[in-house]
């Protein structure tokens, strides 16, 4: 049993990994994009259950930006790792 949830666990984590970053390297700003990057790992963590803190929102990172970054991601996350 252990040993299935651990492949399920993985196999989701690496599919949620792929979308992610396909998404991260479509985001032009360099900020905005690090930003993505830090919260799809916050994201991974969480789902791992992993410690994990929410990034920083940097300088420069507008609010409308964050959300549209934060909702993708979230809705890439739930997608892999749907809430129980």
């Amino acid at each position: 049993m252990h040993d299935t949830f651990d492949a399920e666990l993985s196999a989701a984590a690496l599919a949620f990994h792929q979308e992610a970053v396909l998404y991260c390297e479509g985001i032009s700003d360099a900020v905005a994009q690090e930003y993505a990057r830090d919260y799809g790992r916050m994201l991974l963590n969480r789902a791992k259950g992993v410690e994990f803190s929410r990034p920083r929102a940097p300088y420069g990172l507008f609010e409308p930006n964050r959300n549209l970054i934060q909702s993708t991601l979230d809705r890439i996350c739930e997608k892999y790792f749907p809430a129980k």
